[in-house]
């Protein structure tokens, strides 16, 4: 099976594609406990509902997940699915062919229910690479003292 991306939503959107036959793939993933165990709670509840697939669970801390997913991408012996961030797809899949196109598998996967938006962060040459499963704000904290002590204008946008 090729190599897909990301998390345990990933893994209940591909039965129809996998429960046909015997298989087993490795997922990996990074987080703390409570990620964990979310995702080990799910991969419980997929085993549940299509005993003919195995899975084996990879959790990882973030630390080190970067150079774990490297190495094992450069050794081809990497997860079948695997938690990533959009921004490694620069690393990995540059022009699209790093990951499989999960375009293909739209007869098993409604893709209508991510924006474009999201789908967009994680293609790469036209092949969606990944399902964005979280999008988070970034803000930026300003002390309005060291603005005025730099004898800067506190910015307004």
């Amino acid at each position: 099976m090729k190599k897909l991306l990301r998390y345990s939503a990933l893994l209940m959107m591909l039965s129809p594609a996998l429960s046909h036959a015997d298989t087993e793939m490795r997922f990996s993933w990074w987080g703390g406990n409570q990620r964990h165990e979310a995702t080990r709670a799910t991969i419980d509840q997929y085993k549940v509902q299509h005993p003919t697939v195995t899975i084996k669970a990879e959790p990882s801390g973030w630390d080190g997940y970067l150079s774990r997913v490297s190495t094992q991408l450069a050794g081809s012996t990497e997860s079948d699915v695997m938690q990533i961030n959009w921004n490694w797809l620069e690393l990995f899949s540059k022009n699209g062919e790093g990951f499989y196109d999960l375009n293909k598998l739209s007869q098993c996967i409604d893709l209508s229910q991510f924006t474009d938006q999201g789908k967009n962060l994680v293609t790469r040459g036209g092949k969606l690479n990944g399902i964005p499963i979280a999008l988070t704000a970034r803000l930026m904290y300003y002390n309005a003292n060291v603005w005025q002590q730099a004898g800067l204008e506190y910015p307004q946008t």
